[in-house]
C-alpha cells in the first residue's frame, strides 16, 4: 500500500537506573533518549540512496554511528535528511526525576526502557491517528538490544486496553504485534535514527570531555523534519517529548532557549 509506513528506532545513553554516572562516579548515563524516523515504504529507495551517498561521501564502509563520526560529518548527515520524505520523533527523560517510579519498577532497566519507548510511541500514534492510518500500516523496527520486546509489545496492549489519558489512548493507532527488533547493520534507515538519537542526546550530554558544553546544533538541523502539532505546529510536546516537561530535563539556559525557538519554529 502506497500509505504503509516503518518506524525506526534508536537510543542514547543507556538504560540503566540503579547507578547513575557523575563526575565522581561511574555508572549508566544521567540521560536517555530515543530517536526515531518514519519512513514511507514508497519513500524508502529513496531514503537508502541518500545514506549511501552520506556514506560515500564521509568514506565509512559499514553503518554510520554517530558517535563515531567527527562534528562536521554529523552535521552533512543532517543536512543530507533535510529534504526526505521524513518524520522524525524522540524522547528526552532524565533519571533524576523517575522518583517512586524508580522503586515501583524494581530499578529494572528494562522496564524502564519500555516505559521511554511507550512514550515515544504515544506521539507516533498522534501521528498516525491524525492522518488516518490504520495500526497495520505501520511496522516497528527497534536496534536490537538486551531489551525485553515481548514486555514492551504486552505493556503497548495494556494501555491500549486502558488508557488512562489522551496520550496513553493514541497508542490505539499503532500495532503491538508489528514491534520487531533488527541489529543497525541489516538496515541504513536505522543509522537515521542513530542519528536522531544523537542530535537529541547532545542537548544534554555533558561530560569532561566537552567541558560541559552541549551541542544543539543537530538537532537544529534535523528540527523541519520532526512532527509537529497539527493545530500549532510546535514539536515541543508533540514530535519531542521531555519526560515529563521542559523543565524536567533541565536544559541548559542557552541551549533550553534555543531548542524552544528552533522547535516552535519548525513545520508539521
Amino acid at each position: 500500500m502506497p500509505n504503509d509506513f516503518t518506524l525506526f528506532v534508536d537510543e542514547s545513553g543507556e538504560a540503566g537506573i540503579s547507578k547513575i554516572r557523575k563526575r565522581d562516579q561511574g555508572g549508566a548515563s544521567p540521560y536517555m533518549v530515543m530517536g526515531a524516523v518514519l519512513v514511507p515504504k514508497k519513500s524508502m529507495d529513496v531514503l537508502l540512496c541518500k545514506v549511501a551517498s552520506v556514506q560515500s561521501d564521509l568514506g565509512k564502509t559499514g553503518p554510520l554511528h554517530c558517535s563515531g563520526l567527527k562534528h562536521y560529518q554529523i552535521l552533512h548527515f543532517a543536512r543530507s535528511m533535510i529534504d526526505a520524505d521524513i518524520r522524525l520523533f524522540g524522547i528526552i527523560s532524565k533519571k533524576s526525576t523517575l522518583g517512586q517510579y524508580k522503586k515501583a519498577i524494581g530499578e529494572d532497566s528494562k522496564k524502564y526502557y519500555n516505559k521511554c519507548a511507550q512514550y515515544l510511541l504515544e506521539r507516533v500514534g498522534w501521528y498516525m491517528e491524525t492522518r488516518g492510518y490504520e495500526p497495520h500500516q505501520l511496522e516497528i523496527i527497534f536496534e536490537k538490544g538486551n531489551v525485553d520486546y515481548k514486555g514492551l509489545a504486552n505493556l503497548i496492549r495494556r494501555c491500549q486496553d486502558t488508557p488512562r489519558n489522551s496520550a496513553v489512548r493514541r497508542l490505539r493507532a499503532i500495532s503491538a504485534d508489528r514491534i520487531s527488533a533488527m541489529a543497525k547493520k541489516e538496515h541504513p534507515a536505522l543509522w537515521v535514527a542513530d542519528l536522531v538519537a544523537h542530535a537529541i542526546y547532545k542537548c544534554v550530554d555533558k561530560n569532561a570531555g566537552n567541558f560541559d558544553i552541549p551541542e544543539p546544533r543537530y538537532l537544529r538541523e534535523l528540527a523541519p523534519r520532526f512532527f509537529g502539532d497539527p493545530k500549532t505546529n510546535a514539536v515541543l510536546g508533540a514530535g519531542l517529548h521531555c519526560v515529563h516537561t521542559v523543565r524536567d530535563v533541565e536544559l541548559d539556559g542557552d541551549v533550553e532557549s534555543d531548542v524552544l525557538a528552533l522547535l516552535a519554529a519548525a513545520s508539521s
